[in-house]
């Protein structure tokens, strides 16, 4: 979609002075070798919610993110808009600041290897690699309060 095959989509886009009317990330979907296994890793492990709520097929599953977002764990396949995902550093949740230390006990107790917490800016991060080896970290820092200051800034 960003540009037609053998071109450079910057070679046709051109800037926007605004930016859209976003208020947060609704859904990230990552693309699993084995469902269950991350199934069990994100519902058992993590103790995300799972639900399928307005899904109706087998080879996804769906976990509730705080108030506002959603998780997507998906089996090999043509995702929507022809997505096939792409290679990334990590992913963050973000938890209050007392939830790292909970969640460090509770996946050390799981037998996952983590990494931290680590003061990480004004908060703190905690990192365990999924079954698929997927960075997925939890940081405590305040996004509304970054963004309000970085806009700021500028």
């Amino acid at each position: 979609m960003y540009g037609a095959p053998g071109t450079s989509g910057e070679d046709r886009l051109r800037a926007v002075s605004d930016p859209p009317g976003v208020t947060g990330i609704s859904e990230l979907v990552l693309e699993v070798a084995d469902l269950e296994v991350s199934r069990r890793f994100y519902r058992d492990v993590l103790g995300f919610e799972e639900t399928m709520h307005g899904e109706g097929r087998d080879d996804r599953r769906w976990y509730l993110v705080g108030e506002s977002a959603r998780l997507g764990l998906w089996s090999p396949q043509v995702g929507l808009a022809g997505g096939r995902g792409g290679a990334h550093v990590h992913f963050a949740f973000h938890v209050v600041d007392a939830e790292i230390d909970r969640l460090k006990e509770r996946l050390d107790g799981s037998g996952a290897e983590t990494e931290g917490p680590m003061q990480l800016g004004p908060g703190r991060a905690l990192y365990v690699t999924d079954p698929d080896d997927n960075v997925v970290e939890f940081w405590s820092q305040n996004m509304a309060e970054y963004t309000t200051e970085a806009r700021g800034r500028d």
